[in-house]
């Protein structure tokens, strides 16, 4: 496939590192210092479980040719990010496909608004990291059992250009599903990370304090349940199901299980580190997920109070 990521930060380096390795044509959109650095060394990458190095050349570009086509642009972008973006996505009307990466709760309007809903489908990564000083992305490929990459329309079922690049992750070493209902997938996401990353910032991203702090634990798991009750009262229902499942599991039981699961290597690295580097972005989708709960009949008093708490 030729494919272009326009981003070139964690979520857009790692995916087009390991796409380019995977025989893939890569053009990556990239600014400044992380330009230059890309054309200098191409994508370095790092797996922090095993150590495994990988450089990769690609085609760096400074912006989106407008006149230029690609099977996919990839925008691998923060949602504090987009908004200066658009005209320059909106401005290419040949490439067919545009696949946003981005965290939403708005059902991705301004998105579908710039490129048209008929050219705009979604997925989410299934990994996270940092980036060294030096350019190189740490990163850790979440179990396919937790999140696995996971693509799919705005409405529908996943059409052939979705399914070719599902594929083409699969074979990057990505562990990916599909989803026909994309738009309840992401909101369900939010749902479950905006909490996550409030109770991150309500312990001054401390997470082995938070893991021993039972109060916020309880308003953290409190505030993922009134998420999905919004969700239902708006008659959205969670996606994947599993998930709303799992914190419905009682608190008692839940609780040391999420304390747990704070302490560990994986935590940092998917949770706090990208919570802690992307406060603007997380700000955002927390307003926009409390803009749902305000058109529900779900008080989410637990929702709003840990908002504040992470100094909203």
């Amino acid at each position: 496939m030729r494919i272009c990521v326009f981003g070139a930060g964690v979520i857009g380096s790692l995916y087009a590192g390991r796409l380019a390795a995977a025989g893939h044509e890569l053009t990556v959109v990239a600014r400044g210092d992380r330009l230059a650095s890309i054309e200098r060394e191409g994508i370095v990458l790092e797996d922090e479980p095993s150590g495994e190095r990988l450089a990769v050349r690609v085609e760096a570009a400074p912006g989106l040719d407008p006149e230029r086509s690609w099977d996919v642009v990839i925008v691998a972008l923060r949602k504090d990010q987009l908004s200066s973006a658009l005209p320059e996505l909106a401005a290419n009307r040949v490439t067919p496909r545009f696949v946003s990466m981005i965290n939403s709760a708005d059902g991705s309007r301004s998105l579908a608004a710039a490129v048209g809903e008929a050219r705009l489908s979604l997925g989410f990564p299934g990994a996270g990291g940092s980036r060294r000083q030096d350019g190189t992305v740490l990163y850790r490929i979440v179990s396919g059992a937790v999140q696995k990459t996971t693509f799919g329309e705005l409405r529908g079922p996943p059409g052939p250009a979705v399914l070719e690049l599902a594929a083409a992750a699969g074979r990057a070493g990505f562990p990916v599903a599909l989803s026909g209902r994309m738009d309840a997938w992401q909101k369900t996401h939010v749902a479950m990370v905006s909490p996550l990353a409030n109770a991150v910032y309500a312990s001054s991203g401390d997470l082995p304090a938070l893991s021993r702090d039972r109060a916020i634990l309880g308003l953290t798991i409190d505030a993922v349940r009134e998420g999905m009750a919004v969700l239902r009262s708006l008659g959205i229902e969670p996606e994947p199901r599993r998930l709303e499942r799992v914190f419905s599991t009682p608190k008692a039981l839940l609780s040391p299980v999420l304390a747990a699961l704070l302490r560990t290597r994986w935590a940092d690295t998917v949770i706090a580190r990208h919570a802690l580097s992307a406060r603007a972005e997380m700000r955002m989708l927390a307003e926009e997920f409390l803009g749902l709960a305000d058109s529900s009949p779900v008080e989410a008093g637990a929702l709003r109070r840990l908002s504040d708490l992470a100094g909203r």
